[in-house]
C-alpha cells in the first residue's frame, strides 16, 4: 500500500543547531494537527544537530532527515526543504523557534476555509535562551486582506521591522509559481511580497509562535559580507548589497504575474518606494561598499543619526 502523502510539509533548514532543535521538533511533535511531514535539511553540521535528528527520526516515521554534503546556504537549504516535500501546504521552521500546539491546526483551517488567502500565519511572542517570554524582537505583522492585489503588494513592502509570516503558512502550488529564497540576505521580504500577488495574509491570533531571542541569529550579524556567506554560503559583495538586490528582485517579480496584478502599477509601487531618499541614501552606500567598503564605513558613520530605533536597523528579514 502506498503511504498517503501528508497534507502539510514543514521544512526545517539548520546549521549546527544542537542547542535548541530538540526544543522546536518537540514543539512540532505535540501539534493538535498530525497529518504531516517533517523534513529537516542539515546544512553539514559539525556539532551534536545529526544525532539529535536521528534520534527522533527513528521515533517518528514523520521525521525525515536530509543531510547536504555541504553547507549551501541557508538560502538553498530553505529552498531544498520545500522541493522535497510533497504537502499541499508549506510551512517553514527554524530550528530556534517553538508553535504553540493548535499552530498548525488553526493556520491549515483558516487556508482552508477561505480560498483567497495565500499566507496564514500566528501572533508572535518572543522567547529568550531559557524560553521565557520575552517581548518580540520588531512589529507584529498585521493582516493584509485587501482585495486589490497591487495594495496587497504595496502593504507587504511596506510592512515594517521583522517579516513574522514567513514561518507562516503557504499553499504549495503558489510558491511553486514564485521565485523562493534567493542568495541575498532579506529576500524573504521579496517572497512575501510576491505570496501578496497571489491572495491575502491573514493572521491568526489563537495560533502563536514563539520566536526566539539569542546572539547567534542570523538578524544579530551586522557585518553583511558575513552575513551573505551565511545566506549563500560564501561571502560576497555583490550579494552584500542587500537593498539593490531587494529592489532587484521585486522589479523582476512585478512583471511576472500579469494575469493577476498589472505589472505597470506594481512598477509604479516599486518606483515610489525606490525613489525615496532613504531608499537612495541605501543604494549609493552599497555601491560605494562594492568599490571601497572602507569608505562606505565612513560615510555610514557621518550620515548616521542614532536614536531610540537605531538598534534595530538590520532587523529586515526572520530568517534565521
Amino acid at each position: 500500500m502506498t503511504k498517503k502523502d501528508a497534507r502539510i510539509t514543514l521544512a526545517m533548514p539548520v546549521y549546527n543547531g544542537a542547542n535548541f532543535i530538540a526544543e522546536a521538533i518537540e514543539s512540532i511533535l505535540a501539534q493538535t494537527w498530525t497529518d504531516f511531514e517533517l523534513i529537516i535539511t542539515d546544512n553539514a553540521s559539525d556539532d551534536e544537530t545529526p544525532a539529535i535528528i536521528e534520534r527522533f527520526a527513528k521515533a517518528d516515521e514523520r521525521v525525515r532527515y536530509v543531510r547536504n554534503e555541504r553547507n549551501i546556504g541557508a538560502a538553498a537549504n530553505y529552498n531544498r526543504g520545500f522541493e522535497l516535500g510533497s504537502g499541499e501546504y508549506l510551512k517553514w521552521c527554524a530550528h530556534d523557534d517553538r508553535l504553540s500546539p493548535n499552530f498548525l491546526e488553526a493556520c491549515i483551517a483558516t487556508l482552508d476555509a477561505d480560498p483567497s488567502l495565500a499566507v496564514a500565519f500566528a501572533s508572535t511572542t518572543g522567547i529568550d535562551l531559557e524560553g521565557t517570554e520575552i517581548v518580540a524582537t520588531g512589529h507584529e505583522t498585521q493582516s493584509i486582506l485587501s482585495d486589490d492585489a497591487a495594495q496587497r503588494f504595496r502593504e507587504a513592502i511596506t510592512m515594517s521591522g521583522t517579516c513574522f509570516p514567513i514561518f507562516g503558512v503557504f499553499r504549495r502550488d503558489q510558491l511553486e509559481k514564485s521565485t523562493l529564497h534567493r542568495s541575498y540576505y532579506g529576500s524573504d521580504r521579496a517572497l512575501l511580497a510576491e505570496m501578496a500577488i497571489f491572495g491575502g495574509f491573514k493572521r491568526v491570533d489563537e495560533a502563536i509562535f514563539y520566536n526566539r531571542e539569542h546572539p547567534v541569529r542570523s538578524i544579530n550579524i551586522d557585518d553583511k559580507v558575513a552575513r551573505s556567506k551565511w545566506q549563500n554560503g560564501q561571502a560576497s559583495r555583490l550579494a552584500a548589497a542587500e537593498h539593490i538586490n531587494l529592489a532587484r528582485h521585486l522589479f523582476e517579480i512585478a512583471r511576472r504575474h500579469g494575469d493577476i496584478a498589472s505589472p505597470r502599477r506594481l512598477r509604479r509601487v516599486l518606483w515610489a518606494r525606490s525613489l525615496r531618499p532613504r531608499e537612495l541614501g541605501r543604494y549609493s552606500l552599497e555601491l560605494t561598499s562594492m568599490i571601497s567598503p572602507k569608505l562606505a564605513v565612513g560615510l555610514k558613520s557621518a550620515f548616521s543619526r542614532p536614536g531610540p530605533s537605531s538598534p534595530n536597523r538590520h532587523r529586515q528579514s526572520t530568517s534565521h
